[in-house]
């Protein structure tokens, strides 16, 4: 189970991890500290943490083979925030980090406010994302908690056949196939205003209509992060939405 707000730092040098572990401990219940990919590794499927951040070069592993194994693993971090740690100020570099996985990105060195910023948007509970999905389709339906029960549910019933479809398509390099399918997906999303997963999928869309197969694997996985975290939790988002319904029927009795 997670820490109230645990933290893995992954650096192969002592002072960056010294000095990263100083600025986050004000924000953090627990800091577990590891010295290369190995190590990040073993303690990545050992133990849940709310927030990661790992350097992009390190012996073993690098934070690009590290977020592509924990993306594609089933562990108790497969879907956790994970912040990419690197010299490199190259906007590049940073697409190609977010495509594999990773949900954000720092530039050494590290700023006090950006890393203040960037725990401040990852410091999200799961009550906290399945209530921003729920208020999402609320806004929709004008507060109708009955229709949104309902587009809800058709959602959860549809996504794992739109994203089996288009993961084959991807795989099989059948881009064109592809591109119909992430189109057609876009607009259901468009639909419910979910905007954390559009962004993926306007990227995604973007590498298809660029015909570039390399990118479209990897801003696929990163869309598939997103709809499998969403179908995992999705008795949470419907539990959310009947809580911030009883809240306005109170409201309205007051």
């Amino acid at each position: 189970m997670t820490n109230e707000f645990s933290i893995l730092i992954a650096d192969d040098s002592e002072i960056n991890l010294w000095l990263l572990r100083e600025q986050l401990e004000c924000w953090a219940t627990e800091i577990s500290l590891a010295k290369d990919g190995r190590e990040a590794w073993e303690l990545l499927q050992q133990q849940s943490y709310a927030l990661v951040f790992l350097d992009m070069n390190m012996p073993y592993f690098g934070g690009m083979d590290l977020i592509e194994k924990l993306r594609a693993s089933h562990g108790c971090n497969s879907q956790t925030p994970a912040i990419a740690v690197t010299a490199h100020t190259q906007e590049q570099q940073r697409e190609l980090a977010l495509a594999a996985g990773f949900n954000d990105y720092l530039v050494k060195p590290i700023r006090l406010q950006h890393l203040e910023q960037v725990v401040t948007r990852w410091r999200l509970t799961s009550d906290d994302n399945a209530a921003y999905y729920a208020e999402q389709v609320l806004r929709k339906t004008q507060g109708n908690s009955a229709l949104s029960q309902t587009l809800l549910r058709k959602l959860f019933a549809e996504l794992p056949d739109h994203l089996a479809e288009i993961e084959h398509s991807v795989s099989n390099n059948a881009l064109q196939q592809a591109w119909d399918l992430v189109h057609k997906l876009q607009g259901t999303l468009c639909f419910y205003d979910f905007a954390n997963c559009l962004a993926a999928v306007d990227s995604l869309e973007k590498s298809l209509t660029q015909n570039d197969p390399e990118q479209a694997h990897r801003h696929f996985k990163r869309l598939k992060v997103k709809l499998n975290w969403l179908l995992d939790n999705q008795t949470a988002v419907l539990q959310s939405l009947l809580a911030d319904d009883n809240s306005q029927s109170i409201l309205h009795e007051c």
